[in-house]
């Protein structure tokens, strides 16, 4: 009989399992404050575009410049949503008297932004209305309200070295009739728009006779200083 040889089978380690993660007790703590937080907000802000008023909108179309009363006001109940700022209906005694800065439109609502206590126009203001061909204004025709910078222009008789720098005076729009699409022509020729401007008191008459002269050009200005 041949012997046989034995291999004995070496034991197999058993195949390790997931480790368990241990959850430090610090970061949990973070991530309850953090929940909390999170809700504090959320309640907060629900609670801030949830929370009706009483405002002031306007009733009608208001032009630039006009004084308001209480006839040109409605009150409307809203949600204020964050960001908006209107008028609450309480300071209705605040707004009457006081001067849109900018044309509003019917429905809308009050801002402080629209109103101020300076009348148009201002102290030491007078309005000149200046009749402009389209060669004289800007592509986008100025609106109320727009700041503007008038320039003379040379006398057509003048020569170049009598010219000199031209004059210039800053002013602001207070009223525009037509858009150019009337019938109505200026003296260069081309059709017209009228527009309403204040400027210092002192000037007023030199820029009436300019105008006048069709020697006014209107450019569209930053905000005055």
């Amino acid at each position: 009989m041949s012997e046989r040889t034995v291999t004995r089978a070496r034991p197999v380690a058993a195949v390790a399992g997931p480790r368990e993660r241990r959850v430090r007790f610090g970061h949990a703590a973070l991530a309850v404050a953090l929940m909390v937080v999170g809700a504090l907000g959320t309640a907060t802000l629900v609670g801030a575009a949830s929370a009706d008023g009483e405002y002031l909108a306007l009733g009608r179309d208001v032009d630039y410049g006009v004084r308001l009363t209480e006839a040109d006001l409605v009150t409307v109940r809203l949600t204020r949503a964050p960001g908006i700022d209107p008028v609450p209906a309480a300071e209705l005694h605040r707004v009457v008297g006081a001067y849109t800065t900018m044309r509003l439109a019917r429905g809308s609502l009050l801002t402080p932004a629209q109103i101020t206590t300076d009348p148009v126009p201002g102290p030491g203001q007078h309005v000149v209305g200046i009749t402009l061909g389209g060669d004289r204004l800007p592509a986008r025709h100025p609106r109320p309200g727009d700041p503007v910078l008038l320039v003379a222009t040379p006398d057509r008789s003048a020569t170049a070295a009598d010219a000199g720098p031209p004059r210039t005076w800053r002013a602001t729009v207070t009223a525009v009739a037509g858009d150019g699409s009337s019938g109505f022509f200026g003296a260069s020729g081309s059709r017209a728009v009228t527009v309403d401007v204040a400027v210092p008191a002192a000037d007023a008459p030199l820029v009436a006779t300019l105008a006048a002269a069709d020697r006014i050009v209107l450019v569209l200005a930053g905000s005055h200083p």
